[in-house]
């Protein structure tokens, strides 16, 4: 496929939604041409529809200013959305995708989207339906409704959410907290409803257990001897670090009786929690310039890699073209989880585990173990008979569509 064949794609997907503004979700429902096969020949997708002639979808640039957008226009083009894709039921989401200008001043227009639906004849989709937020007195009715329907004065999530007319998530965006809701409308929490555990009453199990252990636990290992369960511990409090130090700092304040080792356990561990407190801004030291390489103009890439990190985003860029296909990156060696392609009289993938590396003799720079990595990219090789295989960037990329 060349370029050619690629703008008279994005014409014809343009024309087929009868639209003058091409997003490229739009596209791709419309065409089989996949998002790295335009890459190839353009910078991005801005790019891609310049060309073929037609305002890109995703930039703000072309549309048609607010104050000029009559309420006679809003309920046209409405109307026009809605028939070009079969249905009365419509999104702001979906609105913007295929008109000629987005959702926002049409809803500035009218007060509300739903108000402009309204006004043009059409409806709210579903998921715009359960989006709509509920009054108080709303809630509250329906919380005593169903209460009564089940001939009961408490009331649980489930049991709501088997028998109302919307769902107890939307309660609690109106009372933050589902046992507030049940106050307001006078019912009571479910018999098996368990009260939020004190910060004292946590401490004092934590520090049971750092005596029995003779050393501060892991958040399983508190978990298991106790009677709630790690959530309570972490979640509750910001993660299981930030629970240590107030659990710590409200022990050493209320001077609860404890040993001397477990008490010296406990300022260590309090010692090192304070030292990995956030630094100020003000003392962040500025990170070192990042220079420029030659230049590239390599897809989009105007410099040839200078660290590793300029590595990652070139693999990433061409991965593909090269017959890899990335699973994830991580930050844990080895960098990256991949499959290659394997030729052979079937097509076939493996299994490649990566690093990534400026220069190939980095990879013993950093101590990294000879075992456990299949392959070693980067832009520079010049580490003599590597007992690794590498893919040398530089070299590889001169081979692709692209490449001048």
């Amino acid at each position: 496929m060349d370029i050619n064949q690629i703008i008279k794609a994005i014409q014809d997907a343009a024309q087929t939604l009868g639209v003058e503004r091409l997003s490229i979700s739009a596209f791709r429902q419309e065409s089989e041409i996949s998002q790295a096969a335009i890459l190839k020949y353009f910078d991005n997708w801005s790019d891609a529809c310049a060309a073929a002639g037609i305002d890109c979808g995703q930039t703000r640039e072309n549309l048609v200013p607010t104050r000029r957008v009559s309420e006679d226009e809003c309920i046209s083009e409405l109307q026009r959305v809605s028939n070009l894709l079969g249905r009365k039921a419509l999104s702001s989401k979906e609105f913007s995708k295929h008109a000629r200008f987005t959702s926002k001043p049409v809803s500035e227009r009218f007060g509300s989207w739903q108000n402009a639906l309204q006004r043009a004849g059409l409806e709210l989709c579903e998921q715009s339906k359960r989006e709509i937020h509920l009054s108080e007195e709303e809630c509250v009715q329906e919380l005593k409704r169903i209460a009564q329907l089940l001939g009961q004065s408490h009331l649980t999530a489930a049991e709501f959410d088997a028998n109302a007319r919307f769902s107890s998530y939307r309660v609690q965006r109106v009372f933050k907290r589902w046992h507030e809701a049940l106050t307001a409308a006078g019912l009571q929490p479910s018999p098996n409803f368990k009260k939020e555990i004190s910060l004292p009453a946590l401490a004092e199990d934590f520090l049971r257990v750092c005596g029995e252990l003779a050393r501060i636990p892991t958040l399983v290992q508190l978990a298991r001897r106790s009677a709630p369960v790690s959530h309570t511990f972490s979640g509750k409090h910001g993660g299981y670090d930030a629970f240590k130090k107030k659990a710590i700092e409200y022990l050493v304040s209320q001077r609860v009786r404890m040993s001397r080792s477990t008490h010296s356990i406990l300022n260590q561990e309090l010692e090192r929690l304070q030292s990995d407190a956030p630094i100020e801004c003000d003392s962040v030291p500025v990170s070192p310039a990042h220079y420029q390489g030659r230049t590239l103009n390599f897809r989009g890439i105007v410099y040839a890699p200078t660290c590793e990190h300029d590595v990652v985003q070139m693999f990433g860029a061409v991965a593909v073209d090269l017959g890899f296909e990335i699973i994830g990156n991580r930050s844990a060696f080895p960098d990256c989880e991949a499959r290659r392609k394997v030729k052979a009289v079937r097509e076939r993938w493996e299994k490649c585990l990566i690093e990534y590396e400026f220069s190939s003799s980095d990879y013993k720079k950093h101590k990294h173990p000879l075992k456990g990595c299949d392959l070693i990219v980067c832009w520079t090789h010049n580490w003599n008979d590597c007992p690794i295989d590498v893919l040398v960037l530089e070299d590889a990329i001169k081979k692709l569509d692209g490449w001048k």
